[in-house]
């Protein structure tokens, strides 16, 4: 799993973000200095290893496992002999600015959730329930992970915040139905009694009027709980900064989301994996 002319870890920084809210992390290293700096660096290995996942079409299951495995293994602090160049990123973070052993529990939380994806592929259904609890073990470390960084203490969420990330991961997962349906993965709710072989099958259930029903449900949910951001324990700069970021997010996607232009490039290949060093694969999943 070499690489070669691996792209610069500039490519997945939070600067090419959409959101401006997540752009401005890119200031943090201004702020916070290391802790600004570390910030930046493991959002854009986590980019990375994202995007390694998700477009690497040529990868079979087995392969994306052994790739996350490797990722897993770093997050205990091991590091191989030859590491790939985003891996090196993450191995030379300012690890003693923060405190590591909580932040790295964090970071093994997240892939695990890139984990699950992989073994769910193949179009497994998952409940609301399950969906739920994915979408937490999802988001949660990635907004308290960063809070435990530039904070150095944990965010302290309540169940109002967990509503809210839920269905601010719902939303996401609607934008981004076409890529997830193309990777044969089901990051919303579905009724397990029926056997999905392809896309088709869930579209017939995921029509207009389900994919609208999802859509403002879940920005209505948003809505009625940000005001939850203003309990948690951080700065109140922080909030306002984080309401503004939901408030960002819940305009946009209230005009951009649809479900003509989530599935639009749901035929359409993506991805190149050639700099992971796999060979093409036939089979894509076992």
């Amino acid at each position: 799993m070499r690489v070669e002319n691996q792209p610069v870890w500039d490519t997945y920084r939070p600067g090419k973000e959409p959101y401006v809210g997540a752009r401005l992390l890119e200031s943090l290293p201004y702020v916070f200095g290391e802790k600004g700096k570390f910030v930046v660096g493991l959002f854009a290995y986590l980019r990375w290893v994202d995007d390694t996942v998700d477009e690497g079409e040529e990868l079979t299951k087995v392969q994306k496992l052994e790739f996350l495995d490797q990722q897993m293994r770093l997050t205990t602090g091991f590091t191989p002999d030859d590491v790939l160049p985003m891996e090196g990123v993450f191995c030379e973070l300012p690890w003693k600015c923060v405190p590591e052993k909580e932040v790295r529990h964090r970071i093994n939380i997240i892939l695990g959730s890139v984990v699950d994806d992989v073994n769910h592929q193949g179009f497994m259904p998952r409940t609301d329930r399950e969906i739920r609890h994915y979408n937490w073990r999802t988001v949660w470390p990635v907004f308290d992970g960063l809070f435990l960084i530039i904070n150095g203490k944990p965010m302290r969420e309540n169940s109002s915040f967990m509503r809210l990330l839920d269905a601010y991961m719902r939303m996401g997962s609607l934008e981004g139905l076409g890529d997830d349906l193309q990777q044969r993965v089901l990051k919303l709710p579905v009724a397990k009694t029926t056997d999905y072989k392809a896309a088709e099958d869930v579209l017939d259930l995921w029509n207009k009027k389900w994919f609208d029903d999802q859509k403002w449900d879940s920005l209505k949910t948003m809505a009625s709980n940000i005001g939850a951001i203003l309990d948690l324990d951080i700065p109140t700069w922080q909030k306002l900064v984080f309401v503004a970021y939901v408030g960002e997010v819940l305009l946009k996607k209230s005009v951009v989301v649809n479900r003509n232009r989530a599935v639009r490039n749901l035929s359409s290949g993506r991805g190149n994996v050639g700099a992971l060093g796999f060979p093409p694969q036939a089979d894509k999943l076992p």
